[in-house]
């Protein structure tokens, strides 16, 4: 009698775990995202932004669940549609460079998306000289469109992750673990007259980006 009691308890211990456990595997939380893509660095307005339902468990640390925290502040890089918001990919400046650099007079820092085969396998570093080339993008550009050398010797910047914050170099982190980080955008300095041209292309375009020679 004691044997069944015991097998019974086992059973309805067993049910509602089973119960706890889906249900907080179905929990959903609404987090900030991106509502279009943000090509500029500028302040985010309320149509730059929306929210989504996410599984909690697959919401990242630094998601933001009240747009209200992330309006008037600036993304660190471009952003794509429906890119979650994170906090470590917001400033309150214009430019929060680790590199310490600034773009030169007469030019406009502009952040161009771009992953490790674009950006020199991801070996692309703060202070380096690129001719930037935009080959069109199969759907988004039109077909007439040639592959274009948009900046020749244009000064990069900074080179941000995917989440928009600093690049933190492959094995290492700020806390001093290990981290796998992937190249996000690649920030440069552009000639004013060119960064509307460059800005518009950033929508239809894949961007590579050559290493000048230190001799040019």
């Amino acid at each position: 009698m004691i044997g069944r009691r015991l097998l019974l308890l086992l059973a309805l211990g067993s049910g509602l775990l089973a119960g706890a456990l889906y249900l907080a595997g179905t929990q959903r939380g609404s987090v900030v995202v991106a509502a279009r893509d943000i090509d500029s660095l500028r302040p985010l307005v309320t149509d730059d932004l929306t929210t989504r339902a996410f599984p909690l468990e697959a919401v990242p640390e630094g998601a933001i669940d009240d747009a209200r925290l992330a309006i008037g502040r600036m993304p660190r890089a471009a952003l794509q549609r429906g890119q979650l918001i994170l906090t470590t990919g917001l400033t309150e400046r214009v430019v929060a460079f680790t590199s310490g650099l600034v773009a030169p007079r007469g030019t406009r820092a502009i952040a161009l998306p771009a992953g490790p085969v674009q950006a020199l396998g991801g070996a692309l570093v703060p202070g380096a000289r690129v001719d930037i080339i935009a080959v069109p993008a199969t759907g988004r550009a039109p077909a007439s469109r040639p592959v274009e050398l948009l900046a020749v010797a244009a000064l990069v910047l900074d080179v941000r992750s995917e989440s928009g914050a600093a690049l933190v170099p492959t094995g290492t982190s700020r806390a001093g673990g290990a981290t796998r980080e992937r190249i996000g955008s690649v920030v440069v300095a552009v000639p004013t007259v060119d960064e509307l041209r460059i800005a518009e292309r950033a929508t239809s375009s894949t961007f590579v980006f050559v290493l000048v020679a230190s001799d040019r």
